[in-house]
């Protein structure tokens, strides 16, 4: 993708011109860890920084036996998860221009359907990516709900929130259940194992033609103790800790 290679040589070029000499000194600001059911490898999202405010974020398959350090080389190609990744596959969501970036955004038509999807491999896990035009992508992937929710259910596909309001908005809504597909679900927990909020990214997309339905983030906030092991680690990430230096 040319997006992600121009990114991968910024990169390259800033940190050299820094004086690194390797690509592995970064600081990580987040980084969480969901295991890949039927195998031995974890699925990490990261964010870190290096010289002059270089950045660099995605997800990165690595055997559980293995300490995590950022490769770029083998980052893998998508900002967002479509699915719980299995054993098998992990399907993912990017974007590309397609003639919609810049002063031509608004000088194009949003497409919703896929651009193109290509299939690779990582750490012997098959990998695809379906790619849409960028304006297309942009108009559907917004908006971000919060939430304060009294308690949850799980099921092995979803979670449910019940008895849920907005307190942050001025005109806060009451939701009597929420349901969230698994797959990108992000558990922030304390020193107690209690967690603290759920950041949930959704992708709907059309299961036979993949249009893109629908994108948004929700922010869910526990009224009272949950601890972390109450929730299953099938298509859920937790928190890492984070080491002061990742060489």
């Amino acid at each position: 993708m040319k997006i992600k290679f121009l990114k991968y040589l910024i990169l390259l070029f800033c940190f050299y011109s820094c004086g690194f000499e390797k690509l592995g000194e970064w600081k990580i600001s987040t980084l969480y860890a969901q295991k890949i059911q039927g195998t031995s490898k974890v699925l990490y999202k990261y964010d870190a920084w290096g010289g002059r405010d270089s950045n660099a974020n995605g997800f990165v398959i690595l055997d559980s036996s293995d300490t995590f350090k950022i490769d770029l080389q083998n980052e893998l190609p998508f900002y967002n998860l479509s699915d719980i990744p299995n054993k098998t596959k992990i399907v993912g969501i990017t974007h590309d221009c397609y003639n919609s970036c810049g002063s031509d955004y608004y000088k194009s038509k949003p497409i919703f359907y896929p651009m193109k999807i290509e299939k690779s491999l990582s750490n012997d896990i098959h990998i695809e990516t379906i790619i849409y035009q960028y304006r297309g992508y942009s108009e559907k992937a917004g908006g971000l709900e919060r939430y304060v929710f009294e308690k949850f259910a799980e099921t092995k596909d979803s979670l449910f929130f019940y008895d849920l309001n907005d307190v942050e908005s001025m005109n806060g809504i009451h939701l009597d259940e929420l349901r969230i597909k698994k797959g990108e679900i992000y558990l922030l927990q304390n020193e107690n194992k209690e967690v603290e909020k759920i950041i949930a990214k959704q992708k709907t997309l059309n299961p036979k033609t993949k249009e893109f339905i629908d994108g948004r983030t929700c922010s869910l906030t526990p009224k009272n103790k949950i601890l972390s092991n109450k929730f299953s680690e099938r298509g859920i990430f937790r928190e890492v800790k984070i080491k002061e230096n990742n060489n």
